[in-house]
């Protein structure tokens, strides 16, 4: 069957196997309408069995070749139980021999099947009163709802049509049990899988712990039991071969301290279900995770001893086989960068290969796009990238030299005084150099608004000439010494026998450097671009709890283009979904964003799924008119809003969230209220706590004031009594100046489009409706909203803004109007202060 192999590939294929002289090989082949292999590529040398645990190495439609060193082409029982497991997958299977001019075919290529289309009301009803799902959680339990019923089959209609489909589902819906059940069905029918993606670690863990079992559960049937995986991104990992190595090392690698959270890992690692950041009670250090982490460029993959027992492979051929795979946006976003750089849309990447993905909390999405398809390079992270060579003593060159010191041959000899002489000198000098450039540029952003925007006309800036041009340049030359230096230790210590802890160490050092290049590249792109490529938004700005760090960015301005051809130009259905999507009953202003609104228009469904919750008894809204304008009187707004949560946390005996705009105002009317509210309520004050601690005592207390920023306006659950008290103090408006927001206003401009109308206002609706929606999160919750803004009263965009938010019962009036409602109302819910 040897004319079923082209000539070319007959030749490369004989040439890799004589390369390993003779011994066995593993290809994929691509194979073409008639059954002939035109192209292979190798994929693993050794036994066969290895491919499977390579998650992804083969798609549906391909061949998995493999040589008998011996000649016969006879599949041997191994052979025989791969070829079954690589055919379920859609998968072929052959045998050649070490010149490749015989082939046997074990299996051939399955064919694809006919795509087998969902009964769009079978989906709604399996989610009505008779269906599964009612079954499994109760009488009690279970609530019918028409919106999830009408969005399931929306769902289901996407998979069988294609295309992309727009549903915003009011809170209460219960969106992801709409979305989870035709991917499930779609998968146990078609064998495909679905990427589910979301934007909060919450809705992750309620997926994966509560959501996605409860349905396996209701679902599974004699023949087919649904699965599902939760995939991170490659350091939320422990990596079992770096734990042994630096274990092995710790005396050398760090400090007491250090040792002992190196030694808790170790017990930890004996126990833990999934070796994540996110299974440790207590997150440990940068210094010590860095070391034991998960890394692509240093993973050896099957030739790792460990890779049996490997937590992020056992989670990787999970995702492979699971009909829903639950990621983040992030991890999306760097699978999609991935892809792009490597021109990889069949094969595995940081995800396995998929054609349907469901994007949850999708109205992030341009957002964290633009953090992965561009640069970031902080000051923090490489001071512990040169920490990582070497840091009081300790670290992977000290490790390096005690290995060589056992070592009396002369290139050991030379490696030593290298590293004496060149290279520890080269990371003093790195350091050096760096700090000068990001103390420099600390000194910059003194004299200006942080975050600073670095236009066309940073290239002739006075700070060049006054030194960040030689200190850039110095920092960047001692990269490549250090590069150069580790390079000649490599090859002087590969021409003795290297032992596993010299390959480890080894392979650690040149895993800095390849970050060193990434830094090398991220310090060029912001500071100094190339001419030429597409346009591009470059920022300075403080980081770090202190604001003594200095992060650089530049990504790209115009996402919308990247995101049309890398994700929904690619994919058969996409669904993006959230509680907010539309501004002002519209799509436009996402599809705009997204790449989503240029011809054609792979749009099939726009649909706004109201929320089954009954507002206007379970609400009250109110709008005081008498309030100073925020933007005119900052101090008598803020006076005023002290004024507005006293009165407040004194008729509802507490339960209230006050959700600003921006941490400064937030401190001062902290230190207000601090002074004028009694010890009864106690004050949580974002930033004084971490998050998830303020939002357990918030839940615990009963009584709490909450005072937050940004990551509280939405992503926050705290259904019940807790919370009966939403104060929204600003309407969310980004800030103009801010670098890539003044940049798309600026391009807005250019394109003859109102920024403000365009971008700035329909952003503040979606963000003001997710405000809104942390109060009501149940048909038994009730409570106010206040928003004490009067611009929405004032402003001709008044009526847009306030036309997206619930129908709750509203009352717009002075503050003192407003006041007695909300006691009213408190009043007839049995809500009010006991003193």
């Amino acid at each position: 069957m040897s004319e079923r192999l082209l000539l070319p590939v007959r030749q490369s294929m004989a040439q890799e196997i004589a390369r390993s002289r003779g011994r066995e090989v593993c290809f994929v082949g691509t194979v073409d309408d008639q059954g002939v292999i035109v192209a292979a590529r190798v994929v693993a040398r050794g036994t066969v069995d290895q491919v499977l645990a390579l998650p992804g190495a083969a798609s549906r439609g391909e061949i998995v070749l493999h040589n008998h060193p011996g000649g016969d082409l006879e599949p041997s029982v191994a052979d025989l139980t791969v070829a079954a497991r690589l055919h379920d997958g859609g998968v072929g299977f052959g045998i050649i021999n070490n010149d490749a001019t015989e082939l046997y075919i074990v299996v051939e290529v399955p064919r694809a099947p006919r795509l087998e289309p969902l009964d769009s009301l079978g989906m709604a009803n399996l989610l009505g009163p008779r269906g599964p799902i009612a079954a499994r959680l109760g009488t009690e339990s279970f609530e019918d709802r028409q919106g999830q019923r009408d969005m399931a089959a929306h769902v289901a209609d996407a998979y069988n049509d294609g295309g992309v489909v727009l549903l915003e589902a009011g809170t209460g819906i219960g969106k992801s049990f709409a979305y989870l059940i035709p991917a499930l069905q779609w998968a146990k029918v078609n064998k495909e899988r679905t990427i589910v993606s979301t934007n909060t670690i919450n809705l992750q863990e309620q997926l994966v712990g509560k959501d996605l079992p409860l349905l396996r559960d209701a679902l599974e049937d004699d023949d087919h039991t649904p699965t599902f995986a939760l995939l991170k991104g490659w350091h939320n990992y422990l990596c079992l071969s770096r734990l042994q190595s630096a274990m092995a090392g710790q005396q050398t690698l760090f400090e007491p301290a250090r040792q002992e959270e190196l030694v808790g890992l170790a017990e930890w690692a004996s126990r833990t279900a999934d070796g994540t950041l996110g299974d440790l009670a207590i997150p440990p250090s940068g210094e010590v995770w860095d070391e034991v982490a998960a890394e692509p460029d240093l993973c050896t993959r099957v030739r790792c001893p460990h890779f049996d027992r490997c937590f992020l492979f056992r989670a990787r051929r999970a995702a492979a086989e699971a009909d829903v795979v639950v990621v983040n946006h992030h991890l999306l976003a760097a699978d999609l960068a991935i892809r792009s750089a490597q021109d990889n849309w069949e094969e595995a990447a940081v995800l396995p290969p998929y054609q349907r993905l469901v994007l949850d909390e999708a109205h992030h999405l341009e957002d964290v796009a633009a953090s992965h398809l561009g640069v970031q390079v902080s000051s923090r992270a490489v001071r512990r990238l040169l920490a990582r060579f070497e840091r009081s003593g300790k670290g992977l060159l000290p490790s390096m030299a005690h290995e060589l010191m056992g070592q009396a041959d002369l290139l050991s000899r030379a490696s030593l005084d290298l590293m004496s002489s060149r290279l520890m000198p080269a990371i003093a000098d790195a350091r050096r150099f760096s700090e000068a450039v990001f103390r420099r540029l600390l000194a910059l952003l003194e004299t200006q608004n942080a975050p600073f925007r670095l236009d066309g006309d940073f290239a002739n800036a006075p700070i060049w000439a006054e030194g960040l041009g030689t200190e850039l340049d110095s920092a960047l030359a001692q990269f490549d010494r250090i590069r150069d230096d580790i390079e000649t230790i490599a090859d002087r210590m590969s021409q003795a026998e290297l032992t596993e802890r010299r390959q480890q160490l080894l392979g650690e050092l040149r895993g800095i450097v390849r970050r060193l290049e990434a830094i090398r590249d991220g310090l060029n792109r912001a500071l100094r671009p190339p001419p030429g490529g597409p346009p591009t938004v470059r920022w300075i700005e403080r980081s770090g709890a202190k604001g003594d760090q200095v992060g650089l960015a530049a990504v790209p301005l115009d996402l919308a283009p990247l995101l049309r051809e890398l994700l929904f130009d690619r994919l058969a259905t996409v669904t993006l979904t959230s509680a907010t999507l539309a501004a002002g009953g519209e799509f436009d202003f996402l599809e705009s964003r997204v790449g989503l609104s240029r011809e054609p228009n792979p749009v099939t469904v726009r649909e706004i799924l109201p929320s089954p919750f009954n507002y206007p008894e379970q609400c009250l809204f109110g709008v005081p008119n008498d309030l100073a304008d925020p933007r005119e009187d900052e101090a008598a707004h803020e006076a005023g809003l002290v004024q507005a949560i006293t009165e407040l946390m004194w008729a509802s005996d507490g339960g209230a969230f006050a959700l600003f705009t921006s941490h400064r105002s937030l401190r001062r009317v902290a230190a207000e209220l601090k002074h004028t509210l009694p010890p009864r309520w106690p004050i949580l004050v974002q930033g004084e706590r971490p998050r998830d601690q303020l939002l357990r005592r918030f839940r615990e207390a009963g009584n709490a004031l909450l005072l937050g920023t940004d990551s509280f306006w939405e992503g926050v659950d705290v259904p019940g009594r807790a919370l009966r008290v939403l104060l929204l103090c600003k309407l969310p408006f980004k800030v103009p100046s801010e670098p890539l927001t003044a940049a798309r206003l600026e391009r807005l401009a250019e394109q003859g489009e109102d920024g403000f109308m365009g971008y700035l206002l329909p952003h503040a609706a979606l963000k003001l409706k997710q405000g809104f929606g942390r109060l009501i999160r149940s048909r038994t919750d009730v409570g106010v909203v206040v928003l004490c803004d009067r611009r929405v009263l004032s402003k001709r965009y008044g009526p847009l803004v306030l036309s997206g938010l619930p129908r709750a019962e509203r009352v717009i009036g002075s503050w003192a109007e407003v006041r007695t409602k909300c006691e009213d109302f408190f009043a007839r819910h049995g809500i009010g202060a006991s003193v």
